[in-house]
């Protein structure tokens, strides 16, 4: 499938404009889709200037709007879609019906325009861990495989296993990259007061395995190129052995990169080991058959580190390294004061808080109201 058009949505994120460089690189035209931001338009000045073999060609368009989604399609006939945009948690627990529009009927939009094309594409999806819900280590030590069975605790991972379904109903072409916790230093800008409840929430024995953005890019870009290999496959897209970790220790190890310095266990509240969902969903892949057919797995949990602190501001992180041995205890005591408030008990119990934060609506199998 070489030097194809190939349609990549949500273009101008952390995975998607490094997947468009490297299908940019080997000669395809590129169309990016995804909504008209000013960091969306930056991004796409810089593919559009950069000297590459293939051309890229941004176009904006929302994934709602049905109509919208023909056009872009019937316009320039991709013979592949590297389908990235959604609507990512925890973003999504803010409007879970919103969220629904756009990471289901999106992904229905964006079907039923490929299907109608006269020779229709490869759909290359980005799935997620997600899928399969709330991860208890000491019941279910094994890792995680394509056969593993779904069952989303949250109205993300719901969204995921019906957009899955839709692409599979379809009869197109497709190959589901289901992503574990992909880690880049773009993802610093995009911390708020919601990822903070996230990280909160989520118990810090709890199995997390991270995979660098690079790599993903480079395994959505190996997809498309190897259609022919991963046609109707599930793949896993995790890093290599060194990047499975706990919740605490990549959070220390982020910290760090930052010049902050680790803030040990007593920064999180363990998991029940008695209770199913009281886990987040980040388990530990077998990612053999993905390495395998798309031999993506090019940086080591070192090298991210790395990458991530490279980034930082020198002035900064100095300033962090310098004052992280007076921040780090009143940070630990100040998380430790915030848990007592909210009535926190001996467990981390993630998606009874969450909910409480949020709403009942971000539950799997809640009821959402038409919008």
């Amino acid at each position: 499938m070489s030097n194809g058009t190939v349609l990549v949505t949500g273009a101008f994120g952390q995975v998607g404009w490094r997947t468009a460089e490297i299908l940019l690189h080997r000669g395809h035209t590129v169309v990016g889709t995804d909504l008209p931001t000013e960091t969306s338009r930056t991004v796409a000045a810089r593919l559009a200037g950069a000297a590459n073999p293939g051309k890229f060609l941004p176009v904006y368009a929302d994934l709602t709007d049905a109509d919208a989604v023909s056009r872009m399609i019937s316009d320039h006939q991709p013979t592949a879609i590297v389908h990235l945009a959604a609507m990512l948690s925890p973003a999504s627990y803010r409007n879970p019906k919103v969220a629904r529009r756009v990471n289901v009927g999106g992904t229905t939009n964006l079907v039923q325009a490929a299907a109608a094309l006269p020779s229709p594409p490869m759909i290359v999806y980005a799935s997620s861990a997600s899928v399969y819900g709330s991860r208890n280590p000491y019941r279910y030590p094994e890792l995680i495989t394509p056969e593993t069975p779904v069952n989303p605790i949250d109205q993300y991972g719901e969204d995921k296993v019906l957009a899955e379904k839709v692409i599979t109903d379809s009869g197109l072409p497709y190959a589901m990259l289901r992503l574990a916790g992909v880690i880049s230093p773009d993802a610093a800008g995009s911390m708020n007061g919601d990822y903070l409840v996230l990280m909160r929430a989520t118990p810090g024995d709890n199995r997390l395995h991270t995979v660098d953005a690079r790599d993903v890019a480079l395994a959505f870009a190996n997809a498309v190129d190897r259609a022919k290999a991963v046609t109707g496959k599930v793949l896993l897209i995790g890093g290599d052995e060194t990047h499975l970790h706990t919740h605490r220790d990549v959070e220390d190890d982020m910290m760090a990169a930052m010049g902050l310095g680790r803030l040990g266990e007593g920064a999180s509240l363990p998991g029940d080991p008695d209770d199913d969902r009281g886990w987040s969903f980040t388990g530990w892949y077998d990612t053999t058959e993905s390495q395998a057919l798309l031999d993506f797995q090019e940086h080591p949990w070192s090298e991210t580190v790395a990458w991530v602190a490279g980034s930082q501001s020198g002035v900064l992180k100095t300033a962090l390294g310098v004052a992280g041995p007076l921040i780090r205890p009143v940070m630990r005591l100040a998380l430790a004061a915030q848990r007592r408030q909210e009535g926190r008990g001996r467990y981390a119990d993630p998606w009874n808080f969450i909910a409480s934060k949020y709403g009942p609506e971000i539950l799997a199998g809640a009821e959402k109201e038409p919008t």
